[in-house]
């Protein structure tokens, strides 16, 4: 290698997340819950404040609104009433702590990479002592970590670029889960459907089943979600019906690209 690639190699920048997960409490976080979530939405109900219509499968919320992308959640969980549910980057914890408070008959669990996050769910609810602790999704699968009837992240793959790590958390939330995975990201972050039928047809998850669906919320919002089990929901294939209606950004979609190429698959059957 000549003098000038060995300089290059040595300087060279591989694939980063969006964020410095060791500041990103204190350098992001807080910041966007009061800005973008807290200016303009209830991120926090009390007992009384939200209630589900099983006739229509629909969140109600009194007071003020709360963000489409967590109501959706809470009327997925309200809809396929899973027996457990755990929440990948759970953050602050609010949605681990309103899913409590709306159903309590459900076992709410969440995971973080951050004890900087972790800490500040505590301060946000002190009552999820018990029920969060440290987890990166990107590590290798760990027996300790809670399985799931329902699994889900909330805006977290989408900042996962580094190397396969984005595969890597994928396998681990299908693997945790015993029923459904959700996923509320943007879309054009990764290539979210291919890179799911990638990893189901190389072998790395362990349903024997695998639904692909999309879910969309009572106020606009929409998901992605994984079922073992056939359900009555549009089926997607492909990326394109999942971005449907959304403002393309070049960007995103060529580091989409970028990140799905590094992916080297299990053979396929």
């Amino acid at each position: 290698m000549s003098l000038l690639g060995r300089l290059f190699y040595k300087s060279r920048k591989f694939y980063d997340d969006d964020f410095d997960w060791n500041s990103y409490t204190d350098d992001s976080y807080k910041r966007r819950i009061e800005t973008d979530i807290e200016s303009q939405f209830q991120a926090v109900a009390q007992n009384d404040q939200l209630g589900f219509d099983t006739a229509s499968g629909h969140v109600t919320v009194s007071g003020s609104d709360m963000h489409p992308n967590h109501l959706l959640i809470l009327e997925a969980i309200g809809q396929l009433q899973p027996k457990s549910v755990h929440e990948v980057g759970c953050g602050g914890g609010d949605h681990v702590a309103n899913g409590q408070t709306l159903f309590p008959q459900i076992a709410f669990t969440g995971g973080d990479r951050g004890q900087t996050q972790l800490d500040m769910a505590m301060s946000r609810h002190p009552e999820l002592i018990d029920a969060v602790a440290l987890q990166d999704i990107t590590m290798p699968l760990s027996r300790h970590w809670p399985r799931a009837d329902f699994v889900y992240s909330q805006a977290v793959l989408m900042h996962i670029h580094t190397a396969v790590s984005h595969f890597v958390g994928l396998a681990n939330m299908v693997n945790l889960s015993d029923r459904f995975v959700l996923l509320m990201e943007n879309y054009q972050c990764h290539n979210f459907i291919a890179d799911i039928q990638n990893l189901r047809d190389g072998g790395h998850f362990d349903w024997p089943e695998l639904y692909i669906y999309r879910f969309d919320g009572s106020t606009g919002a929409r998901a992605i979600l994984l079922s073992r089990e056939k359900l009555d929901l549009p089926e997607i294939e492909s990326d394109a019906q999942i971005r449907e209606g959304l403002t393309a950004s070049d960007r995103r979609l060529k580091r989409s690209n970028e990140d799905s190429a590094r992916g080297i698959f299990g053979p396929k059957n």
